[in-house]
């Protein structure tokens, strides 16, 4: 696929995800909370995601997640990625020459507990590309930031983002975080792999899941 084609897929998602969410979701890359969000909150996290995409063209496999976090994915735009990760100390490698913000109001970034884990175990790997069953954020009602698992008509709502999200990255294998993502991702005919999900104690065995599927990436055998 051509630099251009690529952009261009990516562009559709954003158009396609900048669609009103289903209510009871947040839309990072559209909706604003005054009391939270900077005034271009939802412009800066689409160029977020956009640079982001553009950074892991060729990815080898799309780790999908169960669905967009509050304190990762809501304030950055980019899955398992919170705002201490663009910029500053810890800004992941991919970061550099790319012109990434945060759009929280905070003083303070914003950190996510799963992010961590999981940019700790594929920072420096662009081989492996990140998005969620459910891109957009889901609620507890009247509390912005907390998490809640999708219910079933919300990750169906999800399906024509996630299937706009695999043609950009066609070549890729599908891999589902957690076993939300894997239903969904069943549910669409993809045959997945699966990892367990970073959170509620899943760490160890997410790490060896993906120093697992990295060692079978790279296998000499392995046919794309």
């Amino acid at each position: 696929m051509s630099n251009s084609d690529f952009e261009t897929r990516i562009d559709r998602l954003l158009e396609l995800i900048q669609k009103p969410a289903p209510t009871g979701l947040f839309n990072p890359w559209r909706d604003q909370d005054d009391e939270l969000d900077r005034p271009d909150a939802a412009a800066i996290r689409s160029e977020n995601l956009k640079q982001y995409l553009l950074a892991h063209q060729g990815a080898d496999a799309v780790l999908v997640g169960e669905a967009c976090g509050w304190a990762g994915c809501r304030f950055t735009g980019i899955p398992f990625t919170g705002e201490n990760l663009l910029d500053g100390a810890e800004a992941l490698d991919w970061t550099r020459g790319r012109k990434l913000q945060r759009s929280s109001m905070r003083t303070e970034p914003y950190r996510e507990r799963s992010a961590t884990i999981v940019w700790g175990e594929i920072a420096g790997d662009r081989t492996l590309v990140l998005w969620n069953a459910v891109p957009w954020h889901p609620h507890r009602p009247g509390e912005a930031l907390t998490n809640r698992r999708p219910t079933r008509l919300e990750q169906e709502a999800g399906r024509e983002a996630l299937e706009a999200f695999m043609k950009i990255f066609d070549d890729a294998e599908p891999v589902a975080i957690g076993r939300v993502s894997e239903e969904v991702l069943s549910r669409l005919g993809f045959e997945a792999g699966y990892i367990r999900h970073p959170s509620m104690g899943g760490h160890r065995q997410f790490r060896k899941g993906v120093r697992e599927l990295r060692e079978r990436l790279t296998c000499p055998s392995r046919v794309r």
